[in-house]
């Protein structure tokens, strides 16, 4: 899986950052989504676990563009662990046609 410089959700192009400078400090979070300035950042570390967190990340985009201001992260959490899994156990459903 690609983690890409740039993602739409609901029409509205995100931009994806690696980088160790969260808003939200590092000391327990490893990723993050700013609504306003349109950004997800992912702190560096094993690209598995990176891919993790921005599908996590990406979850709340989602969640946030079907109207849902409220997230709990355990729900979060296991949908974009559940994502994750798919993604990796079938990369055919993903890759290009030729």
């Amino acid at each position: 899986m690609n983690i890409p410089k740039a993602v739409k959700i609901g029409g509205k192009t995100y931009t994806v950052e690696i980088t160790n400078k969260l808003d939200l400090g590092n000391v327990n979070y490893s990723g993050e989504i700013n609504y306003s300035d349109l950004v997800i950042r992912i702190c560096p570390q094993a690209q598995q676990k990176m891919e993790a967190d921005f599908l996590h990340e990406l979850m709340h985009g989602v969640m946030v563009h079907l109207g849902y201001s409220e997230h709990e992260e355990k729900k979060i959490e296991e949908l974009a662990s559940a994502l994750y899994m798919v993604i990796k156990d079938n990369p055919e459903l993903f890759a290009e046609k030729s």
